[in-house]
């Protein structure tokens, strides 16, 4: 145990005596310590969340509601969106094209990084229609300004928003 001992004090007296080595170990010591902090930082991201597209028409049915009450005379507003159908997600893929007996054989897969699927992009569903229940809805301009609004926001048919008055 004392031989032990000896040969750190050793080792400590030679470090404290050189000042290269004090250096060597302060830089190693800093490299560690960057990719260690790099590493726990990549490998403790959290899956970004894929927003559901129930939050999705939330989220635009709370947004609507609020810039349209915004408008002169629309006063309080109530809004219910719908939509053709599901989120939509492309992935990046990766063609083969083999020779067999039959003929060509092509087979598509999805490109892995890391072990994941690369997205290449999220597509949001398509909006069917809106409906639109408001307190100044009893004022024809109200109902023009609701309308147009929704039109320019959503780049949809006047015909598929229904505004009514609010009891």
């Amino acid at each position: 145990m004392s031989e032990d001992k000896s040969v750190i004090k050793r080792l400590l007296n030679k470090i404290k005596s050189s000042k290269k080595i004090q250096n060597a170990i302060i830089i190693f010591a800093v490299l560690v310590i960057v990719f260690g902090l790099l590493f726990f930082n990549f490998s403790s991201k959290k899956e970004e969340t894929i927003v559901s597209e129930t939050d999705y028409v939330n989220s635009l049915e709370n947004k609507l509601s609020a810039a349209l009450s915004k408008v002169e005379g629309a006063g309080k507003v109530s809004v219910v969106i719908t939509v053709e159908s599901g989120m939509e997600t492309v992935l990046a893929m990766k063609t083969t094209v083999t020779e067999t007996a039959s003929g060509k054989e092509t087979v598509e897969t999805p490109i892995l990084v890391n072990g994941k699927t690369v997205v290449l992009k999220e597509m949001y569903p398509k909006i069917t229609g809106v409906l639109i229940i408001s307190e100044g809805a009893k004022s024809i301009s109200v109902m023009n300004k609701i309308q147009q609004a929704t039109v320019s926001l959503f780049d949809i048919n006047p015909n598929q928003i229904e505004i009514l008055s609010m009891k």
